[in-house]
């Protein structure tokens, strides 16, 4: 048989010119070509590493940032940064700030998602907080071996285990408000604060004064009154000095007072003695407690006249509530108040009057 050659047609080189194209374009995939718009491979294990970059971090500082609440990584540089620890492709990331830079305030940007091929590009950017002023002062009657939790502004705790000084954590802003609480007294006494809210007024607050006591004994020591009467000069308080007489149902208390430059009776106030013919004498007959009060009946010996008179007597009741230290007047005998639950009408009212009196 005879072969006749014939011209291609021009349908034939147009499929020819394509498959070439086609080869070409494979030749160039197999040598690693194909331009920086290729999809990046994923990785062989199949995780991914969280990557993103940090702004604004003070020179020396650091801020620890978290995945999911674990995994903790810390970046002590601007720039990128790529955490230690990885997961696997699919799973959901929420990049947090678990630890601050001291001084600054660091936030996350574009902080969840979902790993992939693709860069997760989380931002965080930190500033430098403005200068703030701290927030303190004493405490006194914490006995040995407990400890007293305190509250402060924006729900900072703070454990204090010993008398003296002590100072939230937390700096605060010039015109922050505030306002320190006892949030757990030591077992088996009550505290109570003093000069505990207010405004920061560009200075550091360190006149809170927190004053613990035994709940269920006979008050001991100096004992301030709630009630601040003003003078032209600021505020004044009434102080009793209590100390125990020849046993421990008597006590002997000396009246002075408490003045403060303030007509409120904030800040530190100045302990003086008063008048010897203002003092009196407290003799316990009976006494009893609830989970509210502790009661204490006795007789109060006064001396009106100065100690070279008679002495009046009179019949009162000493109280006890969350330390609160109060005062009745009592009728008997027979006794207004017969037992310690028809005490709480007259020492609630007399809490809210002011005319109680709380550990100095």
């Amino acid at each position: 048989m005879q072969w006749t050659r014939r011209a291609p047609t021009l349908q034939t080189l147009k499929t020819l010119k394509t498959l070439m194209a086609s080869l070409a374009l494979a030749g160039l995939a197999a040598c690693g070509g194909g331009g920086s718009d290729s999809p990046t491979p994923p990785p062989a294990d199949g995780r991914k590493s969280v990557d993103g970059t940090v702004a604004g971090l003070a020179a020396g500082q650091r801020v620890v940032l978290q995945n999911q609440g674990a995994d903790d990584y810390a970046v002590g540089t601007n720039g990128p940064f790529v955490t230690a620890a990885s997961w696997p492709l699919g799973s959901s990331y929420a990049i947090s700030v678990k630890t601050q830079p001291t001084g600054q305030q660091c936030t996350v940007a574009q902080g969840t998602g979902t790993l992939g091929t693709a860069p997760t590009a989380v931002r965080v950017d930190c500033v430098t907080l403005a200068a703030g002023y701290t927030l303190g002062g004493t405490v006194s009657g914490v006995p040995g071996g407990q400890s007293v939790v305190l509250g402060g502004a924006g729900g900072e705790e703070l454990t204090v285990a010993a008398d003296g000084g002590f100072t939230f954590a937390r700096p605060l802003a010039d015109g922050a408000e505030y306002a320190v609480t006892v949030k757990t007294a030591p077992a088996g006494s009550g505290c109570v604060v003093r000069n505990g809210a207010g405004a920061v007024a560009a200075a550091a607050v360190d006149t809170v004064a927190v004053r613990c006591a035994p709940l269920a004994a006979l008050p001991q020591g100096a004992w301030e009154q709630d009630n601040c009467q003003p003078t032209p000069g600021g505020g004044v308080r009434t102080l009793w000095n209590f100390a125990g007489g020849t046993g421990t149902s008597s006590l002997g208390a000396g009246v002075g007072t408490v003045t403060y430059r303030s007509d409120q009776c904030n800040g530190v106030g100045v302990a003086a003695q008063g008048e010897l013919s203002r003092s009196f004498s407290f003799h316990q007959d009976r006494a009893e407690a609830n989970a509210e009060f502790s009661a204490f009946w006795g007789r109060r010996q006064t001396f009106p006249g100065g100690f070279l008179a008679p002495p009046a007597w009179s019949q009162v009741v000493l109280v006890r509530k969350a330390n609160h230290l109060c005062l009745l007047e009592d009728s008997g005998p027979p006794s207004a108040f017969p037992n310690v639950a028809s005490l709480a009408a007259d020492v609630n009212a007399a809490i809210a009057a002011g005319r109680c009196y709380t550990p100095r």
